[in-house]
């Protein structure tokens, strides 16, 4: 079986006190950045505007939003 290849986008949000902000699903210990999977046919930057105002209700224009890179694993990781 091969692996799943998962399409993500997530963001670094920080405030004027440069603290950067992480949330955490019902249910779970873990903290990640907001974001999320990207549906089929959106580009990162679609998917992220999107999952913020889903999961934060924060509604940011995409020129509020700098790109800062791809991350892609390895499939022996």
């Amino acid at each position: 079986m091969s692996p799943r290849t998962l399409h993500i986008a997530a963001a670094c949000l920080f405030d004027e006190a440069g603290r950067l902000l992480l949330v955490r699903k019902c249910g779970t210990q873990m903290f990640m950045l907001p974001g999320g999977k990207r549906e089929s046919g959106e580009t990162p930057l679609q998917a992220l505007i999107r999952e913020l105002d889903e999961e934060l209700h924060l509604q940011l224009p995409a020129s509020a939003l700098t790109p800062l890179g791809a991350l892609q694993r390895g499939s022996s990781q």
